[in-house]
């Protein structure tokens, strides 16, 4: 694959309660990395309390485990750090492996990337 070709980020707004709708994107994203993909998820707006550790362990074992296995796959999960100020979800509270994202860092990795939006 060319070097801008080999990177899809995957940008979410969905709230914890989409649990099928978050399975399906980490589902995408695992594929994306086993196919050599450099795999992003960006966490945006609702996306982003579902990265608070308190919300996480509520989640289905399904969508733990998926979401653990993608980090493993090292696929990159993304909290907007302004969607974890409007949302008051502080840095701290995240679960590990997960990094903070200015926009302007979104920006920058999606120079020449594919972009899917959920």
């Amino acid at each position: 694959m060319s070097r801008n070709k080999d990177r899809v980020i995957f940008f979410t707004t969905m709230s914890p309660s989409e649990e099928d709708r978050i399975q399906a994107v980490l589902r995408l994203a695992l594929i994306a990395s086993s196919l050599g993909y450099e795999a992003f998820i960006y966490l945006a707006l609702h996306s982003v309390v579902m990265a608070k550790r308190n919300v996480f362990e509520k989640l289905s074992n399904a969508t733990k485990d998926m979401l653990r296995n993608a980090m493993k796959s090292n696929v990159k999960i993304m909290a907007c750090k302004v969607a974890m100020e409007g949302f008051n979800v502080k840095k701290e509270e995240l679960i590990d492996g997960v990094s903070i994202a200015e926009p302007k860092d979104l920006f920058e990795i999606a120079k020449g990337s594919i972009i899917l939006s959920w």
